[in-house]
């Protein structure tokens, strides 16, 4: 998902652009990340390049997590890649997550928010930390670093099992989107589009800093639900259960993105509507 929108997005910019992918097809070289990889191989991989966008990783399909691939794919080779870059003076940006803050819930968390596994994804949030606390150690040693922190991004490409998806396929189909309490929490999602925009920003002002990605307008669960039959033009809402009497709204990754803002100039451009839009015409590029 990401990968084909950051594409698209530095190659809209004018960059001469060295794909890599786990399968090595849709014209791109092949790595598994989960195998380790020789200066050699890495100098003949990247041979050329100016700047490394990590935006891959692996994610588990529902099952049994297979907890050494996840490490191999999500942490060891950030350090492969990590030390590949230093040593050859070339700027990584990296993209994580605002899974790796302690409290996924606290209000407009700066960068500088505690970090933490708060057991919000599985082990696929923990390989999320370890993986920048790796590359964060070799920043020290040298490295030219920038660190993306986006909250749950959505795009053409993401998974058919993902709450967008879901929501919008079945309005799509005019059948019921069923939600059960609480609807009113409230979860702040990105667009593909903005990540790569931000990534882009970074690249050409050399940011090596960490930033926060946000959209920066948490949506609740009816809202999103609400815009998905809006624009399928189709379909339509259940809510089944009561919300407790003591429930108290919350809402999950809530960024301050004013560091993004003075340091890039970026700020998000893709609202839900325009996204949902996008996603549903398999746009990778903002159309008018």
């Amino acid at each position: 998902m990401l990968g084909r929108h950051m594409r698209a997005a530095l190659q809209a910019a004018g960059a001469k652009v060295t794909a890599v992918s786990r399968s090595g097809t849709d014209d791109s070289a092949a790595w598994d990340l989960s195998k380790w990889l020789s200066m050699a191989a890495l100098d003949e991989l990247f041979a050329g390049v100016q700047a490394i966008v990590h935006a891959g990783a692996f994610v588990q399909p529902s099952g049994e997590v297979d907890q050494a691939h996840m490490f191999d794919a999500n942490v060891r080779a950030c350090l492969n890649l990590g030390q590949w870059a230093m040593s050859r003076n070339i700027p990584l940006l990296h993209i994580s997550g605002a899974i790796v803050y302690k409290d996924p819930c606290a209000p407009l968390q700066k960068e500088s928010a505690p970090l933490g596994w708060s057991g919000l994804g599985g082990f696929y949030g923990f390989s999320k930390l370890l993986a920048e606390d790796v590359l964060m150690r070799l920043r020290q040693q040298g490295l030219k670093l920038c660190m993306l922190r986006p909250t749950s991004i959505y795009g053409y490409g993401i998974g058919a099992d993902k709450i967008v998806p879901r929501f919008l396929a079945a309005a799509a189909r005019g059948d019921v989107i069923e939600l059960s309490q609480p609807v009113s929490d409230r979860v702040d999602i990105v667009h593909a589009v903005d990540v790569s925009d931000a990534t882009v920003a970074a690249l050409k002002k050399e940011c090596w800093e960490t930033l926060n990605v946000s959209s920066g307008k948490p949506v609740t669960i009816i809202e999103l639900a609400e815009a998905c039959v809006a624009v399928a033009g189709n379909g339509r809402i259940e809510i089944k259960g009561e919300l407790p009497a003591n429930h108290k709204a919350s809402v999950k990754y809530s960024l301050d993105i004013s560091r993004a803002s003075e340091r890039i100039h970026w700020q998000p451009r893709i609202d839900v509507s325009k996204g949902l839009t996008m996603l549903m015409h398999g746009h990778c590029l903002q159309t008018s």
